[in-house]
Parts: structure tokens; sequence; C-alpha cells
């Protein structure tokens, strides 16, 4: 085995092996026996749509879906609605799934977006309704995309309003032309904020809490850019709880003030009492963010 790998050897960039071509069976000898000698934890499979034929790259798949494996990739070329959707099919939802081939923008699969992990080159088939379904999602990708920041705006706030978790981190480019509108992307959201390094941080606490573990949310930009990173986090096992408490002391003190501002005069003094005493926990405790 090791002759046979010697003499199939061509070169090394960047920890990645180069081997001349090998048959199917050769290429499965050669994972097989590397398994035997090296413990890795991950597996992703990258197959080269523009490189492969049709015939060949479905039998690779069909291969690989025999092993374990924790991301499968497709890189290059164009699939076809059909074979996009048999692709989907056959994928197990625990995977990371990653097509950086072209995808018609009529396309549209139940499972595009059940995966553990999704990326898309081409995104602009997907709408709004596709994000909102998204549930227990480790990490979404999508760079080219038909949306704005209206559209990103709809998202945080059904995000806000979700009783269940959606996603760790969420990466969207705004469609073509679309220039960054923070107050657009925040309205009607209760929010803190401040720069650092050229990028705006945002930090939100959902609404409805419902049965959430990941209550604190950053929205990530450079307004120069059309790229908007949204990430989220459990304060009580990953970091957050500072923004946490300053979130929550914020909302109350929102909801103190809806209440002052809708009660007659003769109700408003507990509210107003109240509303004293959020403000000066809230001046104790912020010392970073624009609220």
């Amino acid at each position: 085995m090791a002759q046979s790998i010697h003499c199939r050897y061509q070169k090394e960039i960047d920890d990645d092996m180069y081997f001349t071509y090998v048959s199917l069976e050769e290429m499965f000898s050669i994972y097989s026996s590397l398994s035997q000698l090296f413990s890795c934890p991950f597996h992703n499979w990258i197959l080269r749509l523009d490189e492969l034929k049709f015939k060949l790259f479905w039998e690779y798949t069909e291969r690989i879906l025999t092993l374990e494996f924790n991301r499968f990739t497709v890189r290059g070329g164009e699939m076809s609605n059909k074979s996009l959707a048999k692709l989907m099919d056959k994928i197990p939802e625990n995977a990371s799934f990653v097509i950086d081939s072209d995808i018609s923008l009529d396309y549209s699969h139940a499972k595009a977006l059940k995966f553990r992990s999704v990326e898309y080159e081409e995104a602009r088939w997907l709408k709004l309704e596709n994000l909102f379904s998204i549930r227990n999602s480790f990490i979404s990708k999508f760079w080219k995309t038909n949306f704005d920041c209206s559209d990103v705006n709809k998202f945080l706030n059904y995000w806000s309003d979700c009783d269940k978790d959606m996603m760790e981190e969420l990466t969207i480019t705004l469609k073509e032309g679309t220039q960054i509108d923070e107050q657009e992307l925040i309205k009607n959201l209760i929010v803190i904020y401040h720069n650092t390094d050229g990028y705006t941080r945002i930090f939100i606490k959902p609404r409805n809490m419902g049965n959430r573990k990941y209550v604190v949310a950053e929205l990530r930009f450079r307004e120069e850019e059309k790229e908007i990173k949204f990430l989220t986090w459990d304060p009580f096992t990953q970091g957050g709880l500072y923004e946490y408490l300053v979130l929550k002391l914020v909302h109350k003190k929102r909801e103190c003030e809806e209440k002052i501002r809708i009660l007659r005069a003769a109700e408003r003094w507990k509210f107003q009492l109240e509303l004293e005493e959020l403000e000066r926990k809230l001046a104790a405790l912020n010392r970073t963010f624009v609220i």
C-alpha cells in the first residue's frame, strides 16, 4: 500500500496531498488504508463536477454514501434541478452540505436547509420563507442572494419571535447593488451596539425566549461591504452573558416606558419609579454599548 501511494504521489500544497489519476477502486482502496493508519475526526468529500464525467460523479457519490462522513462538497460546473434534488434526497441531514456549483434560479427542495450546515455559492433561488424554516442549524452560508436589508430585517424579527432555536451562524451576501442600511436592518427591534475594528456589531435578545438556548445574537457587518453575519450564543455556556444582562435590562426599560406611555397619569407613578431604578442599574452595568 505504501509503495502504491508513493508511486501515485505527486505533490503537497497547504497540507493537501495530490495524486496522479487513480481509478475509482484505487481511490477507495487508498482511503480505506489511510483510515486504518490515521484517526481522522472529520471527513470532507469534495467532488469536482467540472472535472468528473456525470456517470463517474454518481459512482463516487454512491460509494461515499456507504461511508461515514461529516461534509459533502460539490464544486464547479452546474447542477440541474433533477440532479441536485436526487443528491439532496441521498445526503444524510446530519452532514454538512456544500454546493459551489451553479444552481437554477427556479430551484426548490424541502430538504435544502435541513442539513446540519449548508453552504450555497448560488443562492438567489432562496426565498425569505426558506430562511424562516431553518431549525437547529449549525452554520448556513449564502454567497449570492436576492435578499436586501428589508428581507434581513424581516428575518431578524421572525427569529426574535420564534420559540425554537434556528441556527448558530448565518452568513448572507446581499443582492447586487444593495447598500447596507443600518436603520432598516434593526427596524422594530430592541438592540445595543458598538463599533470595533471597522465592524458594526449589533446585539439582540429575542422577544420570545421560548424553548431556546441561543438567546444572544450578534449582527456584524461593514457598511462598505454586502456581507452580513448573524451569530447566536447560549450566554450561560458560550459567553455573551454581559451582553445578555444589558439587553435584559434594556428590554425591561422599554416595557416600562411603554406602560408609562399608555397609562393614565394617576397610574404611572409606580412605573416611573421602576424606570428610574432600571436606568440606574443600566448606568452601573453598561460601559460598552450605545443603547
